[in-house]
């Protein structure tokens, strides 16, 4: 029997969703940030956690200065 990686209780056929190798319980397949319901169809999963595409962390930019090129130069 699986057990949900959100509340760690056991997941029955009936009440699973599968998701990222996963198996979550319906109600337990929600957003970390604001707690809404979540679909296969729109679910974000980083760090181990899951989003909703509102709430999906967002990649940041690090920009390193080559040799040669002032500082300021590519930095916004």
């Amino acid at each position: 029997m699986d057990h949900c990686p959100s509340c760690t209780r056991r997941v029955y056929v009936i009440e699973k969703i599968e998701a990222n190798g996963r198996v979550y319980h319906k109600n337990c397949f929600k957003c970390k940030e604001d707690g809404c319901r979540l679909t296969l169809a729109n679910f974000h999963f980083h760090d181990n956690e899951l989003f909703c595409p509102k709430h999906v962390p967002k990649l940041q930019a690090i920009v390193v200065p080559m040799k040669g090129q002032p500082e300021h130069m590519g930095r916004l």
